[in-house]
């Protein structure tokens, strides 16, 4: 596999639907919780979000085996590692703790950004749009690898 089809997949079929995925959850936490600014409340939908994210990541394993199978270089690996479930609990927890870290930030960062009758509105379908586009354009690019 060539490697700009690699970071092409990459892009479109991990990162930019895992970026839409913390966007989802920080933006659906703002418009479910009234008082979302409460810290014990946002680290308990951080906590809620961390463990979606994890049953997400769970969903794109196949995929990211056939596609880390061709891929040559270490950091790209590694990176491609990241997505990945399937390793040692060390990692396994360290994974959660970085999800429930960036929940968290999505949460504050969306509620600070965007006002509440926006993020009620427009933003959970324009995020949805975003992820099916990508993951859409990302399967395109490999289909022959991701084909059983």
């Amino acid at each position: 596999m060539k490697k700009v089809r690699i970071y092409l997949v990459f892009v479109f079929l991990l990162l930019i639907p895992y970026l839409c995925s913390l966007a989802l959850i920080g933006s659906c936490y703002n418009a479910l919780v009234y008082h979302s600014a409460n810290a014990w409340r946002s680290a308990v939908g951080a906590f809620i979000g961390a463990l979606i994210m994890f049953a997400i990541k769970a969903t794109i394993q196949r995929p990211l085996d056939l596609v880390s199978e061709n891929i040559s270089s270490q950091l790209l690996k590694q990176i491609f590692r990241f997505f990945s479930i399937r390793r040692r609990k060390i990692f396994l927890i360290g994974n959660i703790a970085l999800d429930f870290i960036l929940c968290l930030l999505a949460t504050i960062i969306i509620r600070h950004i965007l006002p509440l009758s926006i993020i009620i509105d427009k933003v959970t379908g324009i995020i949805l749009l975003i992820m099916l586009i990508s993951t859409c354009i990302g399967a395109y690019i490999e289909y022959d690898n991701l084909s059983i």
